[in-house]
């Protein structure tokens, strides 16, 4: 069996992603035009080069994950699943003026992410295996890259990275590990970016104005974010029965939190447990019940 937690900071390992769904934009104000809908920046992307941020709407919701290749001609989107039927028309309803052109590929493209630190040179080789694109884009702090090919060139893709690929239980982990929520299980699209805990994450401070910006930085400057996203390490046995959808309570015994994914990570010696915790919460405790109540403290990415 392979080590993937030593992989993932020595190598890299690779997360198949065939539920997210693909646009490409075209065009000469492609990159200007997109700028001012995300919460990337992409103006200086240059092709080859690759960044990942969010899709909200007006009022700062989120209602998709993006992650952007850069081509010579073109910008490759790789949307959340289940987001494209919402977010194509409205970004399409953004095209006015612009000298830019949003569309489906002409044929089904499959997205993979890489993590580690020889995940851009990996996938750099797979996507010309694969006539594919690549392009580094870091989500966990250990490298990255995101890679797009054609749907008929995945098996090829896959034969060739044996031994790296992450199933879901060895990815929730990885994402444990390093603090990474994700869309549709931790967090859903009636989150901002606070609530998410991907403010500093997926969201550039350095940029210009962004569809929902005004909303994220009030919600910044005022600190009002009474909830969200922590990963905490649960101090039960290995062998316990530790299950997202638990409780978490303070030390009154009032419900405090509620646990959206678990994993036991080597790494950590621990089990860890993302959470959405009412964030003046103190002395944590994770509840499978009567029978079961276990000391939890916030972690940090190992």
């Amino acid at each position: 069996m392979p080590n993937f937690a030593a992989l993932a900071r020595q190598s890299a390992v690779m997360v198949p992603s065939p539920s997210w769904d693909t646009l490409v934009v075209t065009g000469p104000d492609r990159r200007s035009w997109l700028e001012g809908l995300v919460t990337c920046e992409l103006k200086q992307l240059s092709p080859g080069q690759g960044t990942w941020g969010l899709v909200l709407n007006r009022q700062g919701k989120i209602q998709s994950v993006l992650w952007v290749v850069a081509d010579s001609d073109s910008l490759w989107l790789a949307l959340a699943p289940g987001t494209l039927d919402t977010v194509e028309p409205e970004l399409a309803r953004m095209l006015i003026m612009e000298d830019a052109e949003l569309a489906r590929p002409s044929e089904a493209h499959t997205w993979f992410a890489l993590h580690g630190p020889e995940a851009a040179e990996r996938a750099a080789a797979l996507a010309t295996l694969a006539s594919g694109r690549s392009a580094p884009i870091d989500w966990t702090g250990l490298g990255g890259a995101a890679l797009v090919a054609p749907s008929v060139r995945a098996a090829d893709i896959l034969a060739a990275s044996a031994g790296l690929q992450l199933g879901a239980e060895d990815w929730t982990r990885l994402r444990l590990e390093r603090g990474l929520p994700e869309f549709g299980a931790d967090f859903q699209s009636q989150d901002r970016p606070h609530e998410a805990a991907l403010e500093r994450r997926a969201v550039s401070w350095t940029k210009g104005c962004y569809l929902g910006q005004e909303v994220v930085c009030m919600q910044d400057m005022r600190g009002k974010v009474k909830r969200s996203l922590r990963v905490l390490a649960v101090a039960a046995p290995r062998d316990a029965e530790v299950k997202a959808g638990a409780e978490l309570l303070d030390a009154s015994g009032q419900n405090v939190g509620t646990v959206t994914a678990v994993a036991f990570s080597e790494v950590a010696g621990s089990w860890l447990a993302m959470a959405r915790l009412k964030l003046d919460s103190s002395e944590l405790r994770y509840s499978a019940g009567e029978s079961a109540v276990w000391a939890a403290r916030l972690a940090q990415p190992v």
